[in-house]
């Protein structure tokens, strides 16, 4: 064992198994201060036990996990990659995070660090292009709910360092009101598909080389599914049959009725089931004779599994049709604003749509499968005399355009 003094503090290493170890005690990341040689010399022996018996390595983990990087990598994506759906979010976000705090330790990030990375995002620009009034072409500011989850995030890695013992605090805590409004958790749009667009839409937009998207904006108009549930929408789960069928999801069994879908992977982790008005099952009926691919009901024949994405597909329909502002998700919108136009109550709306509520009273109250039904008819109904056009659903012109594409 050595000892020796370097300027204001003592430096030890010492081998054992022929691994070697040295340190300084200087008080920084844990260590003790030596006041004379002596003492360095009974803190070596200390640290030396410590190796011997295991503890050390234990130490130096947990002090290696004090880097902001490293436990995002080792602790919290691991985590995330069993616990949670949204893990390819969660992939990307840290990403960001790990890139502005990359080098340093939890007890170095600030609340001041974390406003700095707040107002850098906000004036930071995204791949998406926008087209302003003057004809100009920019790319989109970021948006401040983006921002929003980011922090969130931010904070959960925070607590959970803390249930660690890595982190003594969360500075994301204590970033002022002032900062927070810039960020919304919510950014309400109040834009939905009126009767004149969908007739545009669908006569001027969704044809050609976009026809393929025809019964997916059907369904979700009539269904109020999201994007991504009807793309991940699989032909076991759409009971076209006479008899029940039963599922175990996540532990849970779940009976699926004739007449209805299930929807297995849903945002807020819940499965649900949907009734199937006349209009959803007509389509539906040629979409599952034709899938190929893994029993897609919008499968991609190309990769094997479903169609990914279609949002610049679909916003180039609405270019084409003169339909200005409007996003696949607003399609979402619309099934609710009309079923509240046919007078759905809140309840049914919020239990087809999958909403979780936010109140104990409305934890209390549930929708019957009769007044779902009901609802997706008259949805399906809305604005009376539509026929859909099943001719054009067909496995040529859906396989050649499954790329999405303008």
């Amino acid at each position: 064992m050595t000892v020796r003094k370097r300027g204001s503090y003592y430096d030890y290493e010492f081998w054992v198994n022929n691994e070697h170890y040295s340190g300084t005690f200087n008080g920084k990341r844990g260590k003790p201060i030596a006041k004379d040689k002596r003492e360095a010399k009974d803190l070596e022996a200390i640290a030396r036990r410590k190796v011997l018996s295991g503890k050390d390595h234990e130490e130096h983990e947990r002090e290696e996990l004090k880097d902001f990087s490293t436990f995002v990598d080792k602790v919290y994506l691991p985590f995330a990659r069993e616990n949670h759906d949204g893990y390819g979010h969660d992939l990307y976000r840290t990403q960001v995070l790990k890139e502005f705090f990359s080098g340093k330790r939890f007890d170095e990030i600030t609340m001041m660090n974390i406003v700095k990375y707040v107002n850098e995002r906000l004036n930071s620009t995204t791949v998406r292009v926008e087209t302003l009034p003057d004809g100009k072409k920019v790319n989109r500011k970021r948006s401040p709910t983006t921002v929003n989850k980011e922090l969130t995030l931010l904070s959960s890695i925070f607590r959970m360092a803390k249930r660690e013992k890595v982190a003594t605090n969360n500075p994301c805590e204590e970033v002022p009101r002032s900062v927070r409004k810039k960020i919304p958790a919510r950014y309400r749009r109040n834009r939905y598909l009126t009767w004149h667009e969908e007739k545009e839409l669908f006569q001027s937009g969704l044809i050609g080389r976009r026809e393929h998207l025809r019964p997916l904006a059907h369904l979700a108009i009539w269904t109020g599914m999201r994007r991504g549930e009807l793309l991940r929408l699989k032909c076991e789960h759409v009971n076209l049959g006479k008899t029940h069928r039963t599922f175990t999801v996540k532990g849970e069994r779940i009976v699926l009725e004739p007449n209805w879908l299930l929807i297995e992977k849903t945002k807020n982790g819940k499965p649900r089931c949907v009734p199937l008005s006349k209009p959803v099952r007509r389509i539906l009926e040629v979409l599952s004779t034709e899938a190929t691919s893994d029993g897609y009901v919008f499968g991609n024949p190309m990769t094997g599994s479903h169609v990914k994405d279609i949002k610049h597909a679909f916003r180039g329909a609405c270019e084409e049709a003169g339909i200005s502002e409007l996003t696949f998700h607003d399609l979402r919108h619309t099934w609710s604003t009309r079923a509240a136009e046919c007078g759905v109550n809140e309840t049914v709306r919020r239990d087809i749509l999958g909403h979780s509520s936010s109140t104990i009273t409305g934890d209390y109250t549930h929708s019957t499968p009769e007044s779902q039904i009901a609802a997706m008819e008259l949805v399906g109904n809305y604005g009376a005399g539509r026929v859909v056009k099943l001719d054009r659903i067909s496995t040529k012109r859906r396989s050649r355009a499954v790329p999405a594409t303008n």
